[in-house]
């Protein structure tokens, strides 16, 4: 029997798609929100915030809760469990960002923004407490929850919406103002 390229190739692309890790078309993504239940920074050291979606910029919102400390040895705790997914250096300040998922599969992302003396590496696991590190320039940090949507754009969401009844009681002994929108483009 003979064998022709054309029937040959089918099969060699499947077990390539297979050997590449592509997801294939049944393969779920996991929806599963984060749960918050730990404050990232001591709530006694915050001297200011920005809040979720104030003005940026005449079109941006901030899509973060940011965190103004009194000094720059306050750590960076883990809101929720998940593994370190990614560790990227600022492309304008000379510190850090840190992306946590819940799993490999997850369509929801907390990202710190400006950490120093890192005490996690890429794919350590984390717990709610875990010391990421220490807040980054200017005595500040970033508390970010973001969702890729099917069609792989992105949406940042008030971190209240994931947090506990104590981690939004906690946050509200510094002000009650902390959400001025309830999603913004990152």
């Amino acid at each position: 029997m003979k064998f022709y390229k054309y029937q040959i190739v089918p099969e060699i692309l499947i077990i390539l798609l297979i050997a590449s890790g592509c997801k294939k078309n049944d393969e779920k993504y996991d929806e599963t929100p984060p749960v918050l239940s730990v404050l990232p920074v001591d709530i006694s050291t915050v001297t200011s915030i920005i809040a979720f979606g104030a003005d940026l910029t005449p079109v941006q919102k901030n899509p973060a809760f940011e965190y103004i400390v009194n000094n720059s040895t306050v750590q960076v705790r883990s809101v929720c469990k998940g593994y370190i997914e990614e560790i990227r250096l600022n492309d304008n300040f000379p510190d850090y960002e840190v992306w946590i998922k819940m799993s490999s599969n997850s369509i929801w992302t907390i990202i710190y923004d400006h950490i120093l003396n890192l005490n996690i590496s890429k794919n350590n696991n984390v717990i709610p407490g875990d010391i990421l590190g220490t807040v980054g320039t200017g005595k500040r940090t970033e508390l970010q929850i973001n969702r890729i949507k099917k069609n792989n754009e992105e949406l940042s969401f008030c971190p209240f919406d994931f947090g506990t009844s104590e981690f939004i009681q906690q946050h509200r002994l510094f002000t009650e103002i902390w959400c001025l929108a309830d999603s913004v483009i990152p």
